[in-house]
């Protein structure tokens, strides 16, 4: 379906209005695509109908942020990612804590969708501190957001399909997962990790809020400023920027990169897995 930008426009405003959301600078040839495929699902074939519909009903407004709102995910999605954080970023961040003598550890899932990503990252540190035997020293909170309220509900439930843990080992499959036909999280899993209706582009708001304040010792973002605008993606990385501790670490995805202005606030440390840490 074809419309015109001042029809776009309308459709924005509403959803700003209605929700709060502003998706004004995501890329517009994706907003248009999934708007248009809203359009489809619920058989409406007039844009100026479905404005109307908009401006009456905010349920919709919400069905038409979960459209837009992109959720491809599962458990350790590119497992390169994950075997750096083991072998060479969370040591890294021990080290410093040590020194520091500094016994909170916080990390910051955004975009999280159905939480895969979340509860990933829960997973590992949790092995990885109780293979060293220090788990218990440490406080950990981990903070996971989204701007769609349906995925945080389905998040928290932390039921999964096979699909969802294609890419989980088996030891962590058997130690972290009850299956019963799906599979569901652990506990000990699920309490690390909270869950919380955030939006990354906010200039109010720069950081989640339960976590109070910013001190983020690693911040994972894959595979969502792809959608955003130029000027949006800045805007991101400076709010990631404000929230991370000094020598704290920011994980993109793979088709993602520092804009050229933070080049000399952050140090690429790993190109494949795009592992970028916050100078001190």
């Amino acid at each position: 379906m074809n419309f015109e930008e001042k029809e776009l426009k309308i459709i924005l405003k509403k959803l700003k209005e209605k929700t709060g959301y502003d998706f004004s600078q995501y890329r517009q040839g994706t907003i248009k695509r999934r708007i248009a495929k809203r359009l489809w699902t619920i058989g409406v074939k007039d844009i100026q109908t479905y404005i109307t519909i908009l401006e009456r009903d905010l349920n919709e407004c919400k069905r038409l942020i979960q459209e837009l709102t992109i959720k491809v995910s599962q458990f350790f999605r590119n497992p390169y990612v994950f075997e750096i954080l083991n072998i060479m970023i969370l040591p890294e961040i021990l080290e410093i804590k040590k020194k520091q003598k500094d016994c909170m550890i916080r990390i910051w899932s955004a975009g999280c969708a159905y939480g895969e990503e979340a509860y990933s990252i829960a997973m590992l540190l949790m092995e990885h501190l109780k293979q060293k035997k220090i788990f218990n020293d440490y406080k950990i909170s981990i903070f996971a957001t989204d701007i769609d309220e349906k995925a945080l509900i389905k998040a928290k439930q932390g039921i999964y399909d096979e699909e969802a843990v294609l890419e989980v080992k088996k030891k962590f499959l058997d130690k972290y997962f009850i299956y019963n036909g799906l599979y569901k999280v652990t506990d000990e899993i699920k309490q690390l990790v909270n869950f919380y209706e955030h939006d990354v582009t906010s200039q109010r708001q720069i950081a989640p809020p339960g976590g109070v304040i910013c001190n983020y010792d690693m911040i994972l973002c894959r595979n969502l400023l792809i959608y955003l605008s130029d000027p949006l993606q800045k805007r991101v990385i400076s709010n990631f920027s404000k929230s991370l501790n000094p020598g704290g670490y920011l994980i993109l995805g793979e088709s993602e990169y520092i804009p050229k202005e933070f080049e000399e606030i952050f140090i690429l440390k790993d190109r494949h897995g795009k592992i970028y840490q916050k100078r001190y």
